[in-house]
């Protein structure tokens, strides 16, 4: 189960709300005469299948067991046989008593644990034993025995004892502050009511349809109302629960996280502390209590314990992020030139000068446009005024790189109306409903903002909106798509239903999303032209690893347009040698190759975690002090005085490389011969 949430804004107000009764748990999947219900809007699924029953059942008990360490394998064998093909059944007659039963045994489970734990933190621990314990719960199976059960959750607690230890005075310490963690946790699961369970089936279920459909509490409906304003307050990262851990799915451009350059992708949050508090761990927490942790006023600290890495190279790191208020302006365009120095024959030539135009999200303001204003903030307006100012500099420029990287998407119309400057009309995207005709979105707008040579540079990371522009100057022939093998494959539409005499809103997959030639970006994004090495195709991010994913597909294209047919094969042939070739000659590229076969091999012998104890060095660099030593490193890379990450060295020598590839192609485009380039200087 994955459940996402941004943090960006102060904790929410909780609002008040009637209990949810069966009867309304099935209006809401069938719909009523008052609204319409999941199998009214979804995409793909009419009816409570025995299929869809089994897939809200999986999901429903893994909500309250991620760990598998409160159910045995007997257990969980008897609820399945009972109910994970009845549910829908059940539901659809408006009798709920499978969810108490199912709740109710792993309260068993819950009760059993709750005895033997303190034995288990009071025990003496061999911390020089090296032991592993699995980090990957999806590949654990049901524990079969009392016994077995013990030994999990004897290498768990362990685990957080080492992890506590190493962060506080000593293991007195650490085992009180671990035994009042599960007594919270106890106490949590003791205070479920009757509509938390009912809420956590909808949601079950919304999940069964496919990742992004949900249901939204009033509480969750706010936070999400929260979630979609302008004017935020927190660290700027989204956030994933998965298998009881917290994950960080992304980093939101412009925000504290992303500019402190301590965090990256698919570092697990174990531990967060407030500026003058003592570590609090969250693994195994709900999702929406790290938020209330995690969030707070501007300007004051938030410390977090993460894990990085996989297999024999996972580090436990102590960060310090100062939450602040990201502002609009934090995320709109930014455009530079780069200079390119050329050599011919061993004589110095023309300086070649390359754009870079970088977009990190499809932003609009809504209610400026709705009122009429001239003015209104909106992405493709500010890339609009980016590429005349690029162009109507002295020298111009030659060529441009549109860097969509980490771009999540954003507004539909944005999307749309950003490859239109490049684009002279035509439609961009299809959308399609369940039933009906693709609807088609066109560029209605004359002639094209910047007609030269393209290139789009594309990571994991480019979703949605990213993958629109990119599908569509694509299928137009319009420039070359470079990076990582292709995009994250978010290729739908979700619509948020608030529901009349059900608390609470439905969040529903409703449509999917076609490239202009008739193919979906979903699950498998768009492909890149020219494929540059990158970690990101080595780890689990994307749309086709989540779980109950909707499937590719295409359809016939409602409206014929015009290819701009300025690449071809040959063309993109002759780029993709030129590149593989500075790519195999690269010193840069040659170490980047290096650690991702490292870190592949790592990651396909072995995915777990030491139980042995760090020496006292090593303790102490997973202090509180190291928080600060590590802050100040960061300090450095960003002034270009101190080493920078992986991911840095990664991203400079990326772009470095599309530069290249622009200029090859500019020359290309005016059919002279390409020139070696031999010195690369970003323009104040």
């Amino acid at each position: 189960m994955k459940y996402i949430v941004v943090l960006m804004a102060m904790a929410w107000v909780s609002q008040s709300a009637s209990a949810l009764s069966c009867l309304e748990i099935k209006r809401a999947i069938e719909g009523h005469y008052f609204h319409k219900g999941y199998l009214d809007l979804h995409i793909k699924y009419d009816k409570f299948s025995d299929a869809l029953s089994k897939r809200t059942f999986d999901n429903f008990v893994e909500r309250f067991d991620p760990g598998k360490l409160y159910l045995l394998k007997g257990d969980f064998d008897y609820l399945r046989k009972r109910y994970e093909r009845k549910l829908d059944d059940q539901i659809m007659q408006s009798n709920c008593t499978a969810l108490d039963a199912i709740v109710n045994r792993i309260a068993k489970g819950h009760a059993k644990i709750k005895a033997a734990l303190p034995a288990i933190i009071k025990a003496e621990h061999d911390f020089t034993i090296d032991e592993k314990m699995q980090l990957n719960r999806k590949e654990l199976s049901y524990a079969k025995t009392d016994k077995e059960l013990r030994e999990r959750w004897r290498k768990w607690i362990k685990f957080q004892l080492l992890r506590l230890k190493s962060a506080t005075l000593g293991l007195d310490e650490a085992r009180n502050k671990l035994t009042k963690r599960y007594q919270l946790e106890q106490q949590r699961f003791d205070e479920l009511d009757d509509n938390d369970i009912k809420a956590a089936f909808l949601s079950s279920f919304a999940n069964a349809l496919d990742p992004h459909s949900d249901y939204f509490s009033m509480d969750e409906l706010e936070d999400f109302q929260i979630r979609t304003r302008l004017s935020l307050e927190g660290i700027g990262a989204v956030l994933r629960s998965d298998e009881g851990f917290t994950i960080i799915q992304s980093l939101v451009p412009g925000g504290a996280a992303d500019k402190s350059g301590l965090l990256r992708e698919n570092d697990k949050i174990i531990a967060v502390a407030q500026a003058k508090g003592s570590a609090e761990d969250i693994i195994d927490m709900d999702l929406r209590e790290v938020v209330k942790l995690i969030r707070g006023k501007r300007g004051t600290p938030v410390h977090l314990t993460v894990l990085r890495g996989s297999g024999k190279k996972i580090q436990e790191l102590n960060v310090k992020i100062v939450r602040e208020k990201i502002e609009l302006k934090d995320q709109a365009v930014s455009a530079k030139v780069f200079e390119l120095q050329t050599e011919v024959s061993g004589t110095q030539g023309k300086k070649f000068r390359v754009g870079v135009a970088t977009l990190p999200s499809f932003y609009i303001d809504f209610e400026g446009r709705r009122q009429g204003q001239k003015d209104y903030t909106s992405s493709s307006r500010d890339l609009k005024q980016a590429l005349q100012r690029l162009q109507g500099e002295k020298g111009g420029i030659d060529a441009l790189v549109l860097d969509l990287r980490n771009n999540g998407g954003g507004s539909l119309d944005e999307a749309v109306a950003v490859s239109g400057l490049f684009i002279d009309k035509g439609v961009i995207v299809h959308d399609k409903l369940a039933s009906g005709e693709p609807r088609a979105h066109h560029d209605t707008e004359a002639g094209v903002s910047f007609a030269g040579a393209l290139v789009v540079l594309i990571n994991r990371s480019s979703a949605s909106g990213s993958e629109i522009v990119a599908g569509a100057i694509k299928d137009y022939r319009r420039g070359v798509i470079v990076g990582g093998s292709h995009t994250y494959g978010k290729g739908t539409v979700q619509s948020l239903t608030e529901l009349k005499g059900v608390p609470g809103a439905l969040k529903v997959t409703i449509s999917k999303f076609y490239r202009p030639a008739g193919a979906s970006t979903q699950k498998k994004g768009v492909a890149a032209d020219i494929a540059l090495p990158s970690f990101a195709d080595d780890l689990e991010m994307g749309e086709k690893f989540l779980d109950n994913v909707l499937a590719w597909a295409a359809i016939k294209p409602q409206s014929k347009f015009k290819r701009a047919n300025k690449v071809d094969r040959q063309k993109l042939a002759w780029l993709a040698t030129r590149s593989k070739e500075r790519v195999d000659s690269s010193e840069e590229f040659k170490q980047l190759l290096t650690k991702i076969a490292e870190f592949r091999k790592e990651r396909e012998t072995e995915n777990s975690v030491s139980l042995q104890a760090k020496d006292d060095e090593q303790a102490d660099n997973s202090s509180d002090k190291d928080s600060k030593d590590t802050t100040a490193t960061a300090a450095k890379d960003k002034d270009g005085t101190g080493d920078t990450t992986e991911d840095e060295e990664a991203k400079d020598i990326i772009m470095h490389e599309a530069l290249h590839i622009a200029a090859d192609y500019a020359k290309l485009l005016a059919g002279k011969k390409p020139v070696k380039i031999v010195e690369i200087k970003e323009l104040p």
